[in-house]
């Protein structure tokens, strides 16, 4: 299957993404990942140059996203995901796996992006790491 060429709304959000000093990321209209920015990188373990786009199915394998009381999340269940379907903002917090390995706690705050009032093309997330319990 031929990959459709990016929508306008998601060339202008990953260069808006790449401008920020926050840690953001983008997902298409499949929920697939199309770029995150140097500073989700850091978050993240590796960089967008080191990973590239994924498919859903396979950063949720990677990342392993699990609710602050470790139970698995669907990529359905994650902020991005709720914001692509329910076409709605969200915030909300949960744990992951970086590629480096380490675990870490993220609150993200996820809105889809329209390119016609009926059209979501993809979601934006923006998160923050949450820093350790002392």
């Amino acid at each position: 299957m031929e990959r459709k060429q990016p929508d306008l709304v998601l060339i202008v959000a990953r260069s808006f993404a790449t401008k920020l000093a926050t840690p953001t990321l983008i997902t298409d209209a499949r929920g697939d990942l199309v770029f995150f920015n140097d500073a989700a990188g850091e978050v993240l373990g590796r960089s967008y140059l080191d990973v590239g786009e994924l498919p859903v199915s396979r950063w949720q394998e990677l990342f392993e996203p699990r609710t602050l009381d470790e139970e698995p999340l669907t990529p359905e269940q994650t902020p991005s995901g709720i914001a692509l379907l329910e076409r709605r903002p969200i915030h909300g917090s949960f744990v992951f796996r970086g590629l480096d390995g380490r675990e870490r706690e993220i609150t993200v705050t996820a809105f889809p992006l329209f390119s016609h009032p009926d059209e979501v093309v993809g979601v934006m997330s923006i998160f923050w790491e949450l820093p350790a319990e002392l």
